[in-house]
């Protein structure tokens, strides 16, 4: 699967206004109101130019394989998704914009499916959802400590189950899907 600096390379390259966290957060989000992200639906968010050269073709196969990779993990029974941020040696700031990036994609993802509308009558995918759109406006505090470390952790972890959570919840009206982790 792409890493973080990856994805932005390719995102770059396939001259995309999205970063990687967007991008992730955003394919997620799809994952989990439909089959399978529609490319259409993806490079129109992404900002994918229609007249792509063949150049970037295989970036194109790329993010296929990063969707098929992130479906796999979110139906994973050992829970080893992770949502695709920068690693712990990045700057604390970095690392929250990025959360926060991933959370803003990964609602832009789930909105766009009538399937989302199903989902926010459970209060639990309510809930997640509204935490969701709190994490889109972190920010770092002017002084990072080790506490802000710990709650970035547990942030992270929240967004990470929470986006498992939102899969499994959904599997059940998506025909040809296993059932999750909850279920």
């Amino acid at each position: 699967m792409l890493d973080y600096k990856e994805l932005n390379n390719l995102l770059e390259n396939l001259q995309s206004d999205a970063d990687a966290a967007d991008c992730h957060g955003f394919f997620c989000g799809q994952i989990c109101v439909t089959e399978f992200p529609l490319q259409e639906v993806w490079k129109e968010y992404l900002g994918v130019k229609p007249d792509i050269v063949s150049e970037a073709l295989q970036g194109l196969e790329d993010l296929h394989l990063l969707i098929a990779d992130t479906m796999k993990s979110l139906e994973s029974h050992d829970l080893d998704f992770q949502p695709l941020l920068p690693d712990d040696d990045s700057p604390i700031d970095e690392r929250i914009s990025a959360l926060s990036e991933w959370c803003h994609g990964f609602l832009n993802g789930f909105a766009i499916s009538q399937q989302s509308n199903s989902c926010l009558e459970d209060e639990d995918s309510k809930e997640l959802i509204e935490n969701f759109t709190r994490i889109c406006n972190l920010g770092a505090g002017d002084e990072p400590d080790e506490s802000d470390e710990r709650a970035l952790f547990e942030l992270v972890e929240y967004v990470r189950l929470g986006a498992i959570f939102m899969y499994d919840q959904l599997s059940i009206n998506i025909p040809g899907r296993s059932h999750g982790v909850y279920h």
